[in-house]
């Protein structure tokens, strides 16, 4: 059990340091920052409209994070399949 502790804290350690990881929370911090933007969210969530989703998808700094999400999302994609192939190969046996 211990091993596998250990090799959870690695994978965080290795996680912590992929450029897309790095790049989101950064671009987080950034988009918390822009009162404007968060203020179209909110209105957005609250009264959705095409004018301000429109607003919203135009902004630079959030085009940037749905782009790192995405690359995100295929990281997560990618442990996901490689996980598979480990507990597939767990129980061939």
């Amino acid at each position: 059990m211990e091993e596998l502790l250990d090799k959870l804290d690695k994978l965080k350690e290795s996680l912590n340091k992929e450029e897309t990881i790095i790049k989101i929370r950064k671009l987080n911090k950034k988009i918390e920052k822009d009162t404007a933007l968060i203020s179209k969210i909110k209105r957005y969530k609250e009264e959705p409209s095409e004018e301000l989703k429109y607003q919203i998808y135009s902004n630079a700094l959030y085009k940037e994070y749905k782009e790192k999400e995405t690359d995100l999302n295929l990281l997560i994609m990618s442990i996901n399949n490689k996980l598979k192939k480990i507990n597939n190969k767990d129980h061939c046996i």
